[in-house]
Parts: C-alpha cells; structure tokens; sequence
C-alpha cells in the first residue's frame, strides 16, 4: 500500500500489512483473486470458494514442501501439517483419540480453573491482557497437558516465538529459527526418552505409548507431532485469545453482550476467528498445472491461501467488516478445512472460552490503553504482542 492509501501490491510479510490489512485484502478479492508476486513469484488467492476448494484439494496442492513462503527446513522432524495422503491420514488416525469431544470435554474444568486462577491475580490497576491472560492460559494448559515442567515453560515460549518470527528475505531470522527449532527438538526428545521406561499419563506418555504400541509411528515422526501439539497448541491459541480481547475491547457493545450472557461467549470466539484470523495465511505447492479466473499457475508454484481475506468475503458473509458476536454462520477458514482442519480446534476454543469467560466474570468494562497496538512481526502469525489495559 502506498502512502496515500493505494494498494499496490501483497506481501504477507510487509510491516506496513500488519497495521490494517484489510484494505489490502479487499483489493485482492475484488480485483485480482490470483495475484502474482512480482519478485517473489507466488500466487495468492483470496476468495472464500477458491481458498476452500484449495483446501479440500490435497492432490494438487500440496503440504510436503513446506506451507509457510520460506518453505520446509531441511532439518525438521515430519509433521502431519507439512504430510499428504496416505501417511498424513494413516498418522493422523493414530493420535486423534486425544482430541475427541468427549476428550476435551473432560479436561474443561481445569482448563477454566487455570484461566480463572490467573485472572485472579492480576492488578486491577493495570494488567496486559497479552502477556498476562492470553500468553499464559495455553502455555499452561498445553505444558500441563504434555507433562512439561512449570520452571521449563518461559524456555519453550522462548523458541516458539524466535519460531514464528522468520521471514523469507531475512536470513538472520530464519538461522535463528533452525537454532531454536533444534533446541526444541532437542528438549522434546529427551522428555520423550524420559517416559519410554516408565510410561505417564501425559499426551507424550499417550503418544509414546501410541508410536510403540502399534510400530506405525517412528521415533522422527513421534518427535514431529509432539513438537507440532507444542508450538501450535501454543501460538494459535494465544493469538485468538489476544485478538478475542482485542476485538471485544474495541466493540464494548458487543463485550456487554458477551459479559451479561456468557452462553454468546462461543459465538464470540467464532466470529473473533472470522473476523480477525490467527493465522492469516499458510501455503501449498501445486502439483499440475491449474487455471483459476484465467489466470494460469505452473506445477510447483507456492499458492498462498489468504485465510483472513476469505474470512471478509461478502460472497459468504453478510457485512463481513462488521464484529458481530451473534452472527449466525455455519463455517470459516480460521483453523482450516479438509483434511488438515486444525486436530486441536476443540482444545483452542476451550481454552479461548476460559479466558474470555474468566476476565468478563472480573473486568466486564475493562479499558484498553491508549496505545497503537503493536502486532506479531510474522506473517503467518497475527495477534497482539502487547494489550495493556485495566479495570474501569
């Protein structure tokens, strides 16, 4: 976007995108659906039928090279997200036992136990919303979930965060991440050596007793799937809550709402998703060549799938900039479609409930500071890093 407003251009990884994307995005559903990066050579498609036909297509585009712009790191363990058919499926079978309703459902209590024991202490005078609610619940549950120390939490944030904050065209933010990607990795493996002789309880202990047990899951994969319950168990999480608080603050009629009739509460979570994407976009690579509103994509072409513009289609949604905690939809692209439809969507909005439910049921006026709000530097990654606020 230029400096009078003109929108020129996408790059995911733009700083000037981060502030207000949205008038980038609208530009790119009305006007060019395919965009082409000049530079870059990526497509990106925005419309909400296109990206969920992508979605739904595995054959031609594909998870195995990477679905982030700088691609699949040569020395990461396999994961289902960057997996197709028929391992993808055969993994995913495996695991999905810890992720059923019945499952989540059993673990709500002490998750909003967690949430509400954390609002309990803040300052009423001045607490960050970020760094104080929305970093802490997931780190919380998920370490608890895992069996992961409490002392060990501050190191695996740490290296999530180094994690979702490389760039393409930054070299020095993508060694940063293969050294942090190592260390987590190499932390993981030896809490899951720790348990092979003794077995838990835990979601390592279950998936260790999984990969053994049936001789489906080598130890590299084992690895891999514990790291993506880790980091993505986290990062999403903590976004959409960041952006629930966010998004409610700005809209206190809506907040109101919420806080007088804690049953919209998931209604909110939903159109929060909608509305303000944690993850605003994710690749594939095609495998054939296709042609999408006659303009034609090579085979082995990087498609960016633009999560939050299709989340703003009016092709879908009813006046889709407006934050609406009682919409009625019956689907969006936040936590993906298909096949790779995030395995902890559940746990997410449990966790994203808690949190809301917990800080309304103490602070239901609370006021954000008047500040500029600074926004995750990634461009996969959105939500706030900081959100001061305090009791009215």
């Amino acid at each position: 976007m230029t400096a009078t407003g003109l929108v020129t251009g996408y790059d995911p990884y733009a700083a000037d995108l981060r502030a207000d994307p949205y008038p980038t995005y609208t530009w790119l559903r009305e006007e060019v659906p395919v965009y082409r990066h000049p530079d870059r050579g990526f497509f990106a498609l925005s419309r909400f039928g296109d990206v969920l036909a992508t979605l739904h297509d595995w054959s031609t585009y594909s998870s195995a090279q990477g679905i982030t712009l700088e691609g699949l790191p040569p020395d990461i363990q396999p994961e289902m997200i960057t997996m197709d058919p028929p391992r993808h499926d055969e993994l995913r079978a495996l695991v999905k036992r810890a992720f059923t309703p019945r499952a989540i459902a059993e673990i709500e209590p002490r998750v909003r136990h967690i949430a509400h024991e954390i609002v309990a202490g803040l300052d009423p005078d001045c607490f960050d919303l970020v760094t104080d609610v929305a970093g802490l619940v997931p780190s919380a549950v998920i370490a608890e979930m895992l069996g992961i120390p409490l002392g060990d939490r501050p190191l695996f944030r740490g290296w999530i965060e180094v994690l979702i904050r490389r760039k393409p065209d930054e070299p020095e933010t993508i060694a940063a991440a293969r050294d942090a990607s190592g260390a987590l990795s190499e932390y993981l493996a030896t809490q899951i050596a720790a348990r092979r002789p003794v077995g838990t309880d835990d979601l390592i202990g279950y998936a260790v007793r999984v990969a053994d047990e049936s001789g489906a899951m080598d130890d590299e994969e084992l690895l891999g799937f514990v790291r993506l319950l880790l980091v993505a168990g986290n990062e999403t999480t903590i976004n959409l809550i960041g952006n629930a608080f966010l998004d409610l603050g700005r809209h206190p009629d809506q907040r109101a709402r919420v806080a007088a009739d804690p049953s919209l509460t998931g209604g909110a979570v939903e159109e929060v998703l909608r509305f303000e994407s944690p993850v605003p976009q994710l690749c594939r690579v095609t495998t054939r060549a296709v042609e999408h509103h006659g303009v034609s994509i090579p085979e082995g072409a990087q498609v960016v799938m633009v999560f939050a513009a299709a989340n703003r289609d009016p092709r879908e949604f009813t006046d889709p900039d407006r934050f609406d905690v009682t919409r009625r939809f019956d689907r969006h692209l936040a936590l993906g479609h298909g096949i790779h439809h995030c395995l902890g969507a559940a746990l997410a909005r449990v966790q994203a409930r808690a949190a809301i439910d917990a800080v309304l049921a103490r602070f239901p006026d609370y006021e954000l500071a008047d500040t500029p709000v600074e926004w995750l530097p990634s461009g996969h990654a959105r939500g706030p890093v900081r959100l001061p606020a305090g009791a009215r």
